[in-house]
């Protein structure tokens, strides 16, 4: 049985939720829908939450069929991406039968470079990074349906201590911009960092930490003498 929290405010306590209290017509995908908007387990989305994915099942019902696919405990990866692609390009507000979530990033780009201040974290997520994450969406779901999957097939890799989750290994973005991204951090960059929020590491173009005095310093890389 799948339970759901909803914490409690002030003097109201928390609430819980069986799979079954629902009486909407999306109660079957109710896993989905949670696994795909992140989750402790799963990765997540900038900015986009629980509430968005509710109302866009409400507003496409056609994305009923995409998430019967993580449903499916026979489905393949390449059901399973393609399914989950589809759906995050409807997230961000385009058509899935022509829109490309590559193509929507660099659009999204475009408009975003356009404006005063922009967070980049508020981009779509690159082709590479969105079917890892539905690969750990699809393999949580069968998970909780308990239908046993080789995590090392959907998204994970494994650690000295425990599975981790793969990261994307396609650059979010052609080099030549990657090197433009810095931040003005002027101590720790952590969580609001414009480095940390784009997936990189600070740099030598950062104003204050030069990618070596912060908290996402870049990467020391060891020569074999």
């Amino acid at each position: 049985m799948f339970f759901s929290q909803k914490c409690g405010r002030g003097k109201t306590p928390d609430s819980y939720y069986s799979a079954t209290s629902f009486n909407h017509k999306f109660s079957n995908e109710l896993l989905f829908i949670y696994a795909i908007s992140g989750c402790h387990i799963t990765s997540a989305l900038f900015g986009q939450g629980k509430n968005k994915f509710i109302s866009l099942f409400l507003k496409h019902e056609e994305l009923f069929n995409r998430a019967a696919t993580f449903l499916n405990p026979q489905a393949t990866t390449e059901q399973v991406t393609e399914a989950g692609g589809n759906v995050l390009v409807a997230l961000y507000g385009e058509d899935p039968a022509t829109q490309k979530l590559d193509e929507l990033w660099y659009h999204s780009f475009v408009k975003s470079a356009a404006k005063t201040e922009f967070n980049l974290a508020r981009l779509p997520p690159t082709t590479d990074a969105a079917q890892l994450h539905a690969m750990r969406s699809y393999h949580h779901v069968q998970t909780w349906l308990g239908n046993e999957k080789d995590p090392l097939k959907w998204g994970w890799m494994h650690t000295p201590s425990s599975l981790f989750p793969k990261k994307s290994e396609k650059d979010p973005a052609p080099e030549s911009l990657l090197q433009c991204i810095s931040c003005t951090c002027k101590k720790g960059c952590t969580n609001a960092c414009g480095c940390r929020n784009a997936g990189l590491h600070c740099s030598l173009l950062c104003k204050h930490c030069i990618g070596q005095f912060c908290e996402n310093p870049m990467p020391v890389i060891l020569d074999n003498v």
